[in-house]
């Protein structure tokens, strides 16, 4: 699922590494390209609070359908 690649959670897994903390943001080249991911913590009232990294391409929107699930 290509959308789940421009969200990383602190405390999960990418291809079976830990997400670390990055700090307020990182940049990662993909591509070919540099993409920069910045620190966004999204509330969710079934789970955790979680820091997320979203790709500067993601608006403040999509990161919070993401985080529910919402197509």
């Amino acid at each position: 699922m290509s959308k789940q690649s421009r969200f990383l959670c602190i405390g999960g897994f990418l291809n079976g590494t830990q997400v670390k903390d990055q700090g307020d943001s990182f940049v990662c080249v993909e591509n070919g390209k540099k993409v920069t991911y910045f620190k966004k913590e999204i509330f969710h009232q079934d789970s955790w609070n979680h820091d997320y990294y979203v790709c500067e391409t993601t608006t403040d929107q999509q990161a919070q359908n993401w985080v529910y699930d919402i197509e």
